[in-house]
């Protein structure tokens, strides 16, 4: 028979939020490549077009209407960095401006899925009893 053990890493349950990035199209892959480095395990970029008024573009700095919406599940210990880090790039980067804010996530149904969107690591381990 087999026995199984579940060794988790990272046993602490840690709150979640949804980070929402809104850069130009053409930074997307910066930005999804910048907000990875902060443990985040599933990032999804929405394309779209904005319909503003040119005027508030520009009053935000924001040229092209051509957006990438990018959506990336963050641990609340992390916002604080990653929004100080997506500012600095935002004021840096040529052509990087963008907007970024966190929606507070309430409840997750399913361990399984709070473990993938926290990036919380479960490892299985099988043992072979000899009977």
């Amino acid at each position: 028979m087999a026995n199984k053990e579940i060794s988790k890493v990272n046993p602490s349950i840690k709150k979640l939020k949804l980070l929402v990035t809104i850069v130009d199209r053409s930074k997307a892959l910066f930005y999804t490549d910048l907000i990875e480095q902060f443990e985040v395990n599933m990032q999804t970029v929405v394309y779209g077009k904005g319909t503003a008024a040119s005027e508030m573009l520009s009053y935000l700095g924001l040229a092209e209407i051509e957006k990438a919406v990018i959506l990336s599940f963050v641990k609340e210990d992390n916002v604080k960095e990653i929004l100080e880090t997506l500012n600095e790039k935002f004021q840096k980067v040529k052509n990087g401006k963008g907007i970024a804010y966190t929606i507070p996530l309430k409840s997750i149904i399913g361990v399984s899925i709070y473990q993938f969107l926290a990036n919380s690591k479960v490892f299985k381990k099988e043992e072979q009893s000899n009977e």
